[in-house]
């Protein structure tokens, strides 16, 4: 944590950090550093404190609309990348909050047709700012996942880390996550903890998606591929990410 408020405030590295550490600062920089470490003390997380964060080797702007990118999801990009092999693939992210994703999928395969689509025009208006800082050529647009159909097309890849703690467990996140990140990309419905895979699911099997992968909660994962069998007729298979958790579902079909 130090060195990453070293590096964002004073655009050092780790060495040089080491080397300067009784290097006098200027009462700009002094109160910059006491505005940050205020911040922190309340658990607000450091990547919203300077409003970025790294994800598969890009810059990603965040705020307090958009989650921010985990590790586990750069595993799920990764699992899109190596399994599908076409060169015309269109890929798209649903709930794409700050589009990491899709951005990520974009600039390892520039000739696809990438898009991403979030209910939260506040989250796609930070998605957009990432792709024209980027410059990668994804399109974002407002969608509500369950009201998919007009743009689920025949052979289409679909990716998704959508809304998935289970309401009753949202004690047992940590404060910075509890009290800062958009409820609205956290938390299933109550009582419905599946509800999102379940719409996802139904309307890529009813509009003949290819595959669909998906990051999930990784508990009750027997509960999720019995719901799962109900909307996908084709093939269901569980990834466990790197820490050994089943994390990941991905649907393809058989044929």
């Amino acid at each position: 944590m130090y060195h990453w408020c070293v590096q964002e405030l004073h655009g050092w590295s780790r060495v040089r950090a080491y080397a300067e550490n009784d290097t006098e600062v200027t009462d700009e920089q002094s109160d910059l550093w006491h505005s940050v470490i205020e911040r922190l003390a309340q658990h607000e997380p450091v990547q919203y404190v300077f409003g970025s964060a790294d994800f598969f080797g890009l810059k990603i702007k965040v705020n307090q609309h958009t989650l921010i990118p985990r590790p586990e999801t750069e595993e799920l990009v990764e699992l899109l990348l190596q399994r599908e092999s076409a060169t015309n693939n269109a890929v798209l992210d649903i709930g794409t909050g700050s589009g990491c994703i899709a951005l990520a999928i974009k600039s390892r395969q520039p000739e696809w047709s990438v898009r991403g689509c979030d209910i939260s025009e506040q989250a796609l208006s930070v998605a957009k700012s990432n792709a024209d800082a980027l410059q990668l050529d994804v399109s974002f647009f407002s969608a509500d996942a369950v009201d998919l159909s007009r743009v689920l097309d025949s052979g289409m890849l679909v990716i998704s880390n959508p809304p998935y703690i289970p309401v009753n467990r949202k004690e047992t996140l940590e404060k910075n996550v509890l009290d800062h990140e958009p409820h609205l990309a956290l938390f299933s419905p109550e009582d419905q903890p599946f509800y999102f895979f379940i719409q996802i699911a139904r309307q890529a099997w009813n509009n003949r998606v290819k595959a669909v992968y998906f990051e999930t909660h990784a508990t009750e994962m027997d509960d999720l591929v019995r719901v799962l069998q109900a909307e996908w007729n084709g093939s269901i298979e569980l990834v466990s990410d790197l820490a050994g958790k089943q994390r990941f579902v991905i649907l393809s079909r058989s044929n």
